[in-house]
């Protein structure tokens, strides 16, 4: 990896799934001796909300990780990265924004550099209003690779840009391919099953934010249910009303838990663990992708996932394995199969390792850099 040298561009480091991404990326880099900085676009957003820079503010430090946040007009981006690219001399560019794309080809453009952008795509084009996915697409022609990091992503891009004749030439010039996600794995907890004794009862997982999306009202519904009076639950968000948390501690006591605003790591998962993602897109959106970075780190640990039906095409290895389960929320049936099931599961320190083996940001960064060594 000689001579190599990586730039990292992304909105924000507000607490989300791509900005852990972009820092997992930029920790596994510092660990394989690869320079690398890591510019974001949008200060206010990131000093105003929930972020990483505080939140993993200890570990940056000890890693020396660069972290840089850029102006906030176009024109200034641009020269600061054209600076960029001509004092640093970056080859590889790992652009999480896709709105930057042009602003990077034009300061690759006046800069004279032969740098590679790599756009990774994080969003069901479905997802977002008729203008603004037609600009994300304007902006992918002017990467010089483009990435999304599930099936789902890919066949929407696509079906979305096959629609019509004109839209094939005049879009279709960057098609995605797949690139997984990953996770650092050295900000892990250790393993779940061999940091406590064996419990008797299960817990319900909920990770993320707490975003009408995500449907964290499950966590409730499955708490009421008269045969899961022995389940209990842990939720761990960024940040969360005092109002939410006294509504759930009126109504079920001590059978609930808070961990908010901590690091993964900080939190004490347990044998019997299981992870619900309860996403539910709406109908706007054709194809599902229920893997979360969260989904990740628990199958890490030998947690099992709840996922919502039909989105785990993107890792097959870990349905197979029985950390991903398939349930249809609207089907209690089929709630109730995929929990006891998920229930049952005793990882061992096989099944651990090879879980972490697949899903470590290794692999999806030599994918991005494999050309440079």
């Amino acid at each position: 990896m000689r001579d190599l040298r990586v730039l990292i561009v992304v909105d924000n480091f507000r607490i989300g799934g791509i900005e852990r991404l972009a820092l997992d990326q930029l920790c596994m880099l510092s660990d394989l001796d690869i320079p690398s900085e890591a510019h974001y676009r949008q200060f206010r957003a990131t000093a105003e909300n929930p972020n990483f820079l505080s939140l993993e503010a200890k570990r940056i430090s000890e890693k020396s990780l660069k972290i840089k946040s850029m102006p906030d007009s176009r024109f200034s981006q641009i020269i600061h990265i054209s600076r960029l690219l001509r004092a640093q001399r970056f080859n590889v560019v790992i652009n999480l924004s896709v709105g930057a794309t042009i602003i990077l080809r034009i300061a690759k453009f006046f800069s004279f550099s032969t740098t590679q952008i790599h756009t990774i795509v994080q969003q069901l084009p479905s997802l977002s209003a008729p203008l603004q996915r037609w600009k994300r697409f304007v902006y992918a022609t002017f990467s010089n690779h483009l990435y999304c990091y599930s099936h789902a992503v890919a066949k929407d891009w696509n079906n979305r840009i096959s629609k019509n004749l004109l839209s094939r030439f005049t879009l279709g010039l960057r098609r995605p391919s797949v690139l997984r996600n990953g996770v650092y794995l050295g900000r892990l907890p250790v393993v779940a099953q061999n940091s406590v004794t064996k419990i008797k009862t299960n817990r319900i997982v909920f990770i993320g934010r707490n975003v009408s999306w995500k449907n964290p009202e499950l966590i409730a519904s499955l708490l009421r249910a008269k045969k899961n009076r022995d389940l209990t639950a842990l939720i761990v968000m960024p940040s969360i009303s005092q109002n939410y948390i006294g509504k759930l501690m009126s109504e079920f006591g001590s059978r609930v838990q808070f961990e908010i605003g901590k690091r993964i790591e900080d939190v004490i998962f347990k044998e019997g663990d299981v992870n619900v993602y309860p996403v539910n897109y709406g109908p706007q959106a054709p194809f599902i992708e229920s893997i979360s970075i969260n989904c990740l780190e628990m199958a890490c640990l030998g947690i099992p996932s709840l996922i919502t039906k039909g989105g785990s095409e993107t890792w097959p290895e870990l349905v197979e394995m029985g950390l991903l389960y398939e349930v249809d929320w609207n089907n209690s049936e089929s709630l109730d199969s995929a929990l006891e099931r998920a229930k049952s599961l005793v990882p061992d320190e096989t099944l651990v390792n090879r879980a972490q083996k697949l899903i470590s940001i290794e692999n999806n960064l030599r994918s991005l850099i494999q050309d440079k060594e």
